[in-house]
């Protein structure tokens, strides 16, 4: 290859329809989803080259790659292991006691109800005002 990804693989379409629709042999497919599987070659780029679509592409690398081959971009595997980071969790308790505290505001508004269960920001509480202002 003089270029990653720039060999044309032959005899890709085998017939198209009135409609647009191409059908492809399988020995062809086969050869692209090899040639995609090399180190440094695009995808997208392989499939732009042989006008085909890179979605569609990707498909065939799936159904036509070796699932014993290593995947491009793996690890080694004597490489170590992630290590998981513990979960510290803060004390839900004054949260949930402040949340479910008995208070509520209840505003009529046009035949609507507004009702405000729990701590009320007073900043939150004047942008509800200022908005049925400017309706009303």
């Amino acid at each position: 290859m003089s270029e990653k990804g720039a060999d044309i693989v032959a005899g890709l379409v085998t017939k198209q329809g009135k409609n647009g629709r191409r059908s492809y042999s399988v020995p062809a497919k086969q050869a692209l989803a090899r040639l995609c599987s090399q180190p440094g070659v695009s995808v997208a780029r392989t499939a732009l080259m042989h006008g085909v679509n890179a979605n569609l592409l990707r498909r065939w690398i799936v159904k036509y790659s070796d699932p014993t081959a290593p995947i491009v971009g793996d690890t080694p595997s004597n490489a170590t292991s992630a290590t998981l980071l513990p979960i510290i969790s803060t004390s839900s308790k004054t949260t949930r006691a402040a949340l479910s505290s008995d208070s509520c505001i209840e505003i009529t508004f046009m035949g609507a109800t507004i009702r405000l269960r729990g701590p009320v920001d007073t900043r939150g509480l004047g942008i509800v005002l200022d908005c049925l202002a400017q309706r009303a």
